[in-house]
């Protein structure tokens, strides 16, 4: 484009093997021919002209977010995000390898997270609590140090005091 205009041409609509359709407006260059930076601006063939698909829709929603991310408010949230959010992923992804989906629709995928998350849940709650009944190795005094043992045992509970039902009744007569 070696100093050479670019002037609208034509609207393109383009739809995406997912059924979204989008809008280019096409600009093309008046003459690319004998241009000595032809090679390094277009790879269209010898005898077509460089043509520029602009969306219009798209670049006025990456300068919203690139003004929005420039904001200080925002910022601060995402920095908090980097505190929150992002430890509890990292955990699950590196420690938990769980870095894909084993199920498919959005209400299984929402069921299997809830269950990682309530492990990651478990996991800190237990790293939290000493019991020494159950923690019967020598590091009694280490905070959290027989977890696993706890995790297994706080689930059981927890499980078993909300979805068994009662297996017998008793009945205890006063006198």
């Amino acid at each position: 484009m070696d100093g050479q205009k670019l002037t609208f041409r034509y609207i393109s609509n383009r739809t995406d093997r997912y059924g979204y359709t989008r809008t280019f407006k096409v600009y093309e260059c008046e003459d690319c021919s004998g241009c000595p930076l032809r090679s390094q601006c277009t790879k269209a063939k010898e005898g077509n002209n460089r043509k520029i698909y602009y969306n219009e829709k798209w670049e006025n929603q990456k300068a919203y977010t690139r003004r929005k991310l420039s904001e200080e408010e925002t910022g601060e949230i995402y920095g908090q995000r980097k505190i929150d959010v992002e430890p509890v992923f990292g955990f699950l992804k590196a420690n938990l390898r769980f870095t894909r989906m084993s199920v498919r629709r959005q209400d299984n995928v929402g069921n299997e997270l809830g269950f990682a998350f309530m492990g990651v849940n478990l996991r800190k709650y237990t790293a939290e609590k000493t019991n020494p009944t159950l923690d019967d190795d020598n590091h009694s005094n280490q905070k959290g140090s027989n977890h696993q043992k706890l995790m297994i045992g706080t689930f059981f509970k927890s499980f078993l005091a909300s979805y068994v039902p009662p297996l017998f009744y008793t009945t205890v007569l006063l006198p």
